[in-house]
């Protein structure tokens, strides 16, 4: 089964944002005065705006000609160029993005995120961009179809993201499946997966649906049930001011179409090779 990334694109675009953003945007009293210099005043002191991804998921973020590509990469320079300011980019395993932004390694992290529970407990979030699902992929021909169908298999998985916090959840602490952690989807979980080190690779729908154009031997077996998260760019906890002011980025790149544009752009670039 394929899984058309292009509804469920425009319906977070078109309808969460719209939903969300209202309420986000309505409380500029609450932002704290502060007599010390405020981080968007550092920010454009020092003339960059420091953000942390992990650029191996295309097309949200990736190396392109030695330079960093992807819709993430997109949304934050448009930020960094409301801010009047250059972007520099820290890329860096997954797992390590939370902490690199606690200790103030970045400003921001932009990596298609989804909000968590435990995720907010150490960090903050913009109101989301996106919503997307989390997809098994495997080998053509492998009869692999459904969850029950993983039971007694090996499957791949990202370091430090949902898709993990699942297959270990349901399927490993169950004793169905024996679930491998990975720093990179790309190519290491890709690899194992070709080679048989595991039978199946749960990732993001719309990298899944790269993975598959890019590899044709590969195929999305099926919709992970209940996996659909909201995506959004990750945040100092505490400082209402940046967030408002991410916010508000969001919310004009969306009312002016960009954002979907941006969306639109470069999943065609993907699934098309143009």
């Amino acid at each position: 089964m394929r899984y058309s990334v292009h509804v469920a694109v425009g319906l977070i675009i078109g309808l969460v944002l719209g939903l969300l953003i209202g309420t986000a945007l309505l409380k500029p009293a609450t932002v704290p005065v502060e007599t010390a210099k405020s981080r968007l005043e550092l920010i454009k002191q020092r003339g960059k705006l420091i953000v942390g991804t992990s650029a191996d998921w295309p097309p949200f973020e990736y190396v392109e000609a030695g330079k960093y590509c992807g819709i993430d990469i997109r949304i934050a320079e448009e930020i960094a160029k409301e801010l009047g300011v250059e972007l520099e980019v820290k890329d860096m395993k997954f797992a390590a993005l939370v902490e690199a932004l606690r200790k103030g390694m970045v400003d921001m992290v932009i990596a298609d995120m989804s909000i968590t529970a435990e995720r907010e407990k150490v960090v903050d979030f913009s109101i989301p961009y996106y919503m997307g699902c989390s997809v098994v992929v495997v080998l053509k021909g492998s009869g692999i179809r459904s969850v029950e169908d993983l039971y007694g298999k090996v499957i791949g998985v990202q370091l430090g993201t949902v898709q993990e916090e699942w297959a270990k959840e349901v399927l490993e602490k169950a004793g169905k499946a024996t679930v491998k952690s990975y720093d990179r989807v790309y190519p290491e979980m890709v690899m194992a997966l070709k080679r048989g080190d595991v039978d199946a690779i749960v990732i993001g729908n719309i990298f899944a649906e790269v993975l598959c154009r890019k590899f044709p031997e590969l195929e999305i077996a099926f919709v992970v049930p209940g996996s659909e998260k909201f995506t959004a760019i990750a945040l100092p906890p505490g400082d209402e001011e940046f967030k408002y002011f991410i916010n508000k980025v969001l919310e004009k790149l969306r009312t002016t179409g960009k954002l979907n544009e941006i969306f639109d752009e470069e999943i065609s670039k993907w699934l098309t090779g143009e």
